[in-house]
């Protein structure tokens, strides 16, 4: 504990130069602290409030805790939770007791929401030269207290100390959330059994293998050695923006949560679907679609008898690029496995029995349905797929940009309007030209 103090007071001491430097700024131009100046002052000042409340919160700790080494007694117990429960002063440790848990009412996400909607209107007021600290903000819109503790420790941990108070923050449940529930929303992240590498690395491919043949007595043997190639893994980065206007985000209303929580899953969503299932060649600012180089195979119908010629095509351009179909899967949209599931043969029996329910299968490998796979069937071995990616979502706020999307402008400012950008580092590479084959329907 006394490690946490000495944080503290380092990082108090810290911001009090800093604040000495904006007062003297001025005191030396002989003149009073102009708007930009003061801001930075009151934001500054509020830092130093944090700090110094915490370090009360620290100081009362160590006094506890001195106390108790004073006064306190033998604990009883068998094990360690009774022992802790005989510490706080439970005179029966050993008796059986019920146990209630709490937890978050919020929805999925909505917390993650919440907090990047403090972060906003906090930013939004500092403009104007008032500050409301992210956390007062919180508590102003009426947030939870899950809520306002994340956006409090998200802003005691900006301090110039990189170790400021790195133990006093907890795991980031409302961010993790928000990314899970990203994951669950994208083909790309329901597949599994990519084989994950570093980014800016080279991977080893094998184009063609080594073959052995029969010879007889005497005979030369023939040369017959693999050929190899490199799988360059680069760096790249996902990013959308979504606009809102300043009113909407001050609204303290669920329905703006729900808004803001699902544009911005939306827009990371799309992004990494639409790129990995294309058939788009690899740049410097993205990576090659699953489909890039690979021959569509058309489609004949979509009769059973069709689907089935055709899956049989399909799977046989697996095979014949030496593709195993252990650890495939199948992609197509929603749209399509609803069509495939209400077939029926001559006496009415469901054709394709398996694409019923929510865990879908055809041909014995698991189907993942979406929209955003468009108007084909794609066959996808994930262990021919080298991934790089971090592990989370970056996202970052303005009101002060000009943004063009397409033919509309907006100006942030003079609109009154607020962009969140949404940045995420990931690529991925074929091993080899195919790794994935796929029915095109017209």
């Amino acid at each position: 504990m006394n490690k946490y103090l000495k944080q503290l007071l380092d990082a108090l001491a810290a911001k009090n130069l800093e604040l000495q430097g904006h007062i003297t700024k001025s005191l030396d131009g002989g003149s009073t602290p102009d708007d930009e100046t003061e801001a930075a002052i009151q934001t500054v000042e509020a830092e130093i409030a944090a700090i110094e409340k915490n370090i009360e919160r620290v100081k009362k700790q160590i006094a506890a805790a001195k106390h108790a080494a004073e006064t306190g007694t033998p604990v009883a117990g068998e094990n360690e939770e009774e022992a802790e429960a005989s510490a706080k002063g439970d005179p029966e440790p050993d008796r059986k007791k019920s146990v209630i848990t709490t937890s978050s009412n919020l929805p999925p996400g909505i917390g993650f929401a919440q907090y990047a909607r403090a972060k906003l209107a906090s930013a939004l007021e500092a403009k104007k030269g008032n500050f409301v600290s992210p956390s007062d903000m919180a508590k102003q819109m009426g947030f939870n207290a899950e809520v306002q503790d994340l956006v409090t420790k998200a802003t005691l941990g900006t301090t110039t100390d990189v170790g400021f108070a790195s133990a006093l923050v907890a795991e980031n449940r409302l961010v993790g959330e928000f990314v899970e529930l990203l994951r669950a929303k994208t083909v790309f992240d329901k597949l599994t059994g990519f084989k994950s590498v570093p980014f800016n690395s080279k991977i080893p491919s094998q184009l063609t293998g080594g073959q052995a043949q029969w010879v007889g007595e005497a005979q030369k043997k023939p040369l017959t050695n693999p050929t190899f190639s490199e799988v360059e893994i680069k760096e790249h980065k996902l990013a959308a923006i979504t606009v809102y206007s300043q009113e909407l985000i001050r609204r303290s209303d669920p329905a703006v949560d729900v808004l803001v929580r699902d544009d911005l899953i939306e827009a990371s969503k799309t992004l990494i679907d639409n790129t990995f299932l294309d058939a788009g060649d690899a740049t410097a600012i993205r990576p090659a679609g699953v489909l890039n180089g690979v021959v569509a195979i058309p489609s004949t119908g979509t009769t059973a008898e069709a689907y089935d010629a055709d899956l049989e095509k399909l799977t046989d351009a697996f095979i014949e690029a030496n593709l195993s179909l252990d650890g495939a899967f199948y992609l197509m949209s929603e749209t399509r496995a609803s069509r495939m599931s209400k077939l029926r043969d001559a006496l009415g029996n469901k054709y394709y029995s398996g694409m019923q329910g929510a865990q879908k299968e055809l041909d014995g490998l698991p189907v993942i349905t979406s929209q955003a796979i468009g108007d084909k069937i794609v066959l996808v071995k994930t262990s021919e797929i080298l991934l790089a990616q971090d592990g989370g979502v970056d996202v970052s706020y303005s009101d002060q940009a000009t943004l063009v999307d397409g033919g509309v402008t907006h100006y942030l400012w003079q609109e009154n309007k607020f962009a969140v950008r949404v940045e995420k580092f990931i690529t991925w590479a074929k091993r080899r030209p195919i790794a994935a084959a796929w029915i095109e329907y017209t």
